[in-house]
């Protein structure tokens, strides 16, 4: 089921799969989205947009916000609003997270609450209703709120139908990060994927979700990102590339090892898979320390999926320690 949450701060204070900004029908906007589109680079909405309409488009020179940018007439030219359009927005968003597999996480504010002067509970239940309508089960809306009052005034449903829940329990979001290398070994890296995905995770893979065009270090940095988890599949090639700092490897392991490093030390964030006969020549020197599931060939296939599995939901190994016994 996708969820729908509530956070204190901007919208581009972390990084999304998509943002929403507001606009009018017109294709005016307010002093703060213009600031965003100067900051950024983005171009201007059309003038033309009908209330309600939602328009996507990639977010160029800022993909390590986020990989798109929506603009949502949620205002006329006579700024006003209604609460209709808001939910036909929200429910447009959530057809986006069906259509396009890269669309996962989407951040927008409190559209129609500034110059459409609609009230924030209402608008907050309209967005979740609507985008909760057609959204991926794997899909999750945050709305930010900058102010602080009207935060916990919508959190506590300031007297409308429901307040804002917590977010739900959501699907693990893992990126895979490897060395290209043969037919063999790159279809061997779709596979694992794949079965993550079969099996409740969001596997995100560049051969799935790095869009032509896109700018490679960005997006590598966005995905690091958002990741709850990370899967490195290291062998021989990806420890040299990752000791002398060659190509996306030596990037993502600048990313990584800056990551590590201000992780806490019991952190499981990071899997490290082995594909080598030896564990000591697969593995780059900042890893060294890791340990890691060695997964060198075929055999044990199911076991080492297995165990993969059991790592990423962590699911405890062992057995309960049942009441001490009482001693005659």
């Amino acid at each position: 089921m996708s969820t729908v949450e509530l956070r204190h701060g901007d919208l581009f204070d972390g990084p999304s799969d998509l943002i929403v900004l507001p606009c009018s029908t017109a294709g005016t906007f307010t002093a703060l989205v213009a600031e965003k589109l100067v900051h950024y680079n983005i171009p201007h909405p059309r003038s033309g947009m009908s209330l309600g309409e939602l328009s996507v488009l990639p977010f160029k020179g800022g993909e390590n916000i986020a990989q798109f940018v929506a603009f949502a007439a949620s205002v006329t030219a006579w700024f006003t609003s209604s609460l209709e359009c808001i939910h036909q927005i929200a429910y447009s968003l959530g057809l986006e997270t069906q259509r396009n597999p890269a669309v996962r996480r989407i951040a927008a504010p409190l559209l129609g609450t500034g110059a459409g002067g609609l009230s924030h509970t209402r608008v907050a239940e309209y967005l979740r209703d609507g985008f909760s309508t057609t959204a991926h089960k794997d899909a999750t809306l945050t709305l930010s709120v900058l102010d602080e009052t009207i935060f916990e005034l919508v959190r506590l449903g300031g007297g409308s139908r429901r307040p804002m829940q917590p977010p739900q329990d959501r699907q693990l979001r893992v990126f895979i990060s490897y060395s290209h290398g043969s037919a063999e070994e790159n279809r061997w890296i779709v596979e694992l994927a794949t079965y993550l995905r079969e099996n409740g995770i969001e596997a995100r893979l560049d051969v799935w979700h790095l869009r032509r065009g896109m700018d490679m270090p960005q997006f590598m940095t966005n995905e690091l990102a958002l990741a709850d988890r990370v899967i490195l599949v290291s062998d021989e090639r990806y420890a040299e590339k990752a000791d002398k700092r060659v190509g996306g490897v030596g990037w993502e392991t600048m990313i990584v090892q800056g990551d590590i490093y201000a992780l806490p030390p019991d952190s499981t964030k990071y899997v490290v898979i082995v594909r080598s006969p030896s564990v000591a020549a697969g593995l780059p020197l900042y890893l060294k320390s890791k340990f890691v599931l060695h997964w060198p060939g075929e055999p044990d296939h199911e076991h080492h999926r297995k165990v993969l599995l059991q790592e990423l939901f962590e699911i405890p190994l062992a057995p309960p320690v049942r009441p001490r016994p009482v001693l005659l």
